[in-house]
């Protein structure tokens, strides 16, 4: 799955194998090990009925990984197909979140 699309532009629409499209928002870009991946949230296209939250949900909204890739003048979202890259990427992002955390808690 991938797709250009100017970073300024928090939306983007991304077509999978299947062609089906789908939107996303950009929430966040992180780097690790000197390659950017974008964090991304669904949106619902017009007419699409929103994601019913189930009870093991806790009301967070599921988040996408996407390695991002420049090409030219714009970026390409790419599928981390590696599961070793993947799954090393959340570790680091889980540390992130609990060292920001841990952070907050400090300055309160």
């Amino acid at each position: 799955m991938s797709e250009e699309k100017d970073m300024e532009n928090k939306i983007i629409r991304t077509q999978d194998e299947n062609g089906e499209i789908y939107s996303f928002e950009l929430i966040d870009v992180v780097e690790f090990n000197g390659q950017e991946y974008g964090l991304l949230i669904h949106v619902p296209e017009e007419g699409e009925e929103p994601k019913a939250a189930s009870e093991d949900d806790d009301d967070e909204e599921e988040v996408v990984i996407m390695r991002l890739n420049k090409e030219d003048d714009s970026y390409v979202f790419e599928t981390i197909e590696d599961d070793e890259e993947f799954n090393n990427l959340i570790e680091y992002i889980e540390a992130e979140e609990d060292e920001d955390d841990e952070e907050d808690n400090e300055e309160e």
